[in-house]
């Protein structure tokens, strides 16, 4: 079989992403674990690659962090991310200090594709999907105008019509670009405006848009989950899909999990909780913790960092994954919105927020006219297909055209792919360095009488992030304390009091003393334990 090169400009298939997966797995096999944490929809196993130093420990012993690409199946750059990481972290530990740091001490779950179903549909054909291939909320098509590509050029753009009471019309600054109809405008030629596609149960005049594959995955989240009527794409049940709840199970079972990234797109913009509430109704020490991280990774990617309520949406969002992790299990989580075309272009946003509510309201042509400079400048203008007349089997005449807006709005051209990838997996790291970690700085045996001696121990906590993870989390009394205890020879005892110390949770950078009293021989060999859920256990030993 013929080795697969990695190709950081590349968006992979599910057959090669899995090549790449066991290839990495082959060649690094003291670095890695590759194994399925479930099935698809259509039977496809979800594979996570895990990557430690097994010599300096086993994963379950070590703080970690979560990494996740294509929870939707159209954003196929944050599977993108995921590889790139992957490669960049085995090539280079050895090599770069940052890597060979991360992984002697940590170990990190990598989840390249969530939707791997739906993703593999997006990669292979036009269709353009949310999440899964699980015909949803019903299982037959419903009425309305379902996309197809009609023309078999490969793209699922836009159709336009015309008729006098259509409410588009050409642009005089570019006649490719559509623009609203005013309110006053009675001379000219208009259109409407509908996605390429075919209308099923078509009565000869109404045309709705129609939904065959309407899950959302990112919610279905048993966190402040809502009703298909009240969230669309919420699923009849949280984790309802075989895809969240193998998530939602693998993260349960690590409790070692400190910091989380799910990569997404679009809009350049590094998503935290909460997607309910602002800043000032959650835990102080967990909102200080997302800026100072935020603020440092954003000196590597460029993007801005902001509460998801507060300053991207417009309204509360339900069953988010990332809300789930953070709100339920307490772990620091972060949701990258990977690549922002609006801003490659010149368009300035200063609150994705309030620009996001305004152009739903208002067309913005001075916008729209920088986009298709963009695409003119950058990409030779080959991310438009131009109006072209096409007869349509139901509605007769009409002109096909638009925007490729697989790998120009939602996903960067593959020339832009590989500095997506990079300075997004620079964010995570300084959130990765950041992770708790234990460590038994200072040992010493004092002999007190006769064979009696007080063994004193001195535990740090090395990493900025508490042992707890979160301050959420200590609140929940969810995720154990440190813990300090001795191991001793058969012979040896405790003088007194017990063995294992609680130390309750350790602050960021910080130290804590444990002492015991213990009879034992000069020459005995007395090992020194410290461990926590999230912070990693770790030993010293001393000779008396």
């Amino acid at each position: 079989m013929t080795k697969l090169v990695f190709d950081p400009s590349k968006y992979y298939k599910y057959d090669e992403m899995v090549t790449l997966l066991n290839q990495w797995h082959e060649q690094y096999p003291n670095l890695t674990k590759l194994y399925s944490i479930g099935k698809t929809y259509e039977q496809r196993e979800m594979y996570m690659l895990e990557i430690t130093n097994k010599a300096t420990g086993e994963g379950d012993n070590k703080p970690g962090y979560y990494i996740d690409g294509n929870f939707h199946a159209g954003e196929v750059t944050g599977c993108a991310v995921a590889m790139y990481t992957i490669n960049h972290m085995l090539n280079n530990y050895g090599k770069e200090q940052d890597m060979t740091y991360i992984i002697d001490n940590f170990v990190t779950y990598i989840l390249p594709r969530v939707s791997c179903d739906g993703a593999e549909m997006y990669l292979t054909t036009a269709m353009m999907l949310r999440s899964s291939t699980r015909p949803y909320p019903f299982n037959d098509k419903k009425p309305g105008l379902h996309i197809e590509d009609l023309n078999g050029d490969g793209y699922i753009t836009q159709m336009r019509i015309k008729d006098p009471n259509g409410s588009w019309k050409i642009s005089t600054k570019d006649e490719r670009l559509m623009i609203p109809r005013k309110p006053d405008d009675i001379v000219g030629d208009f259109y409407n405006l509908y996605n390429e596609g075919l209308i099923e149960k078509f009565d000869g005049i109404e045309i709705k848009q129609a939904t065959y594959y309407g899950l959302d995955i990112n919610r279905n989240s048993p966190v402040n989950w809502k009703p298909e009527f009240d969230q669309k794409g919420a699923g009849p049940y949280p984790f309802s899909e075989p895809e969240t709840r193998n998530v939602g199970e693998f993260i349960l079972a690590h409790k070692n999990i400190a910091g989380l990234m799910s990569y997404h797109t679009t809009s350049g913009v590094h998503l935290r909780p909460s997607a309910q509430v602002p800043d000032s109704k959650m835990n102080k020490q967990d909102v200080k913790m997302f800026n100072d991280i935020g603020e440092r990774g954003k000196e590597f990617s460029g993007y801005p960092h902001v509460n998801t309520v507060e300053g991207f949406v417009s309204s509360a969002q339900t069953g988010i994954f990332m809300d789930w992790a953070y709100e339920v299990e307490g772990i620091l989580s972060w949701s990258t919105e990977l690549w922002n075309l609006l801003q490659r272009a010149g368009v300035e946003i200063k609150s994705f927020r309030e620009y996001f509510k305004n152009s739903a309201k208002k067309f913005i042509e001075e916008d729209a006219l920088k986009v298709m400079q963009w695409n003119d400048k950058e990409l030779n203008g080959e991310a438009f297909v131009p109006w072209t007349k096409f007869n349509h089997s139901q509605l007769g005449e009409v002109e096909i055209g638009g925007y490729k807006m697989k790998y120009f709005r939602q996903n960067p051209p593959c020339k832009f792919l590989e500095q997506e990838c990079d300075k997004n997996m620079k964010f995570t790291f300084v959130h990765v360095k950041a992770l708790p970690l234990l460590a038994i700085s200072k040992v010493e045996a004092t002999c007190v009488s006769d064979n009696v001696y007080k063994i004193t121990a001195v535990i740090e906590n090395k990493g900025y992030q508490p042992t707890s993870g979160t301050g959420i989390a200590q609140k929940m009394t969810k995720i154990a304390t440190v813990k300090a205890k001795l191991e001793l020879p058969k012979a040896a005892s405790l003088a007194g009091g017990k063995n294992e110390l609680d130390l309750g949770h350790m602050d960021g950078w910080s130290k804590k003393k444990a002492e015991w009293v213990v009879c034992a021989k000069k020459g005995d060999k007395i090992i020194v334990c410290a461990n926590s859920d999230r912070a990693g256990k770790t030993t010293v030993e001393i000779m008396l």
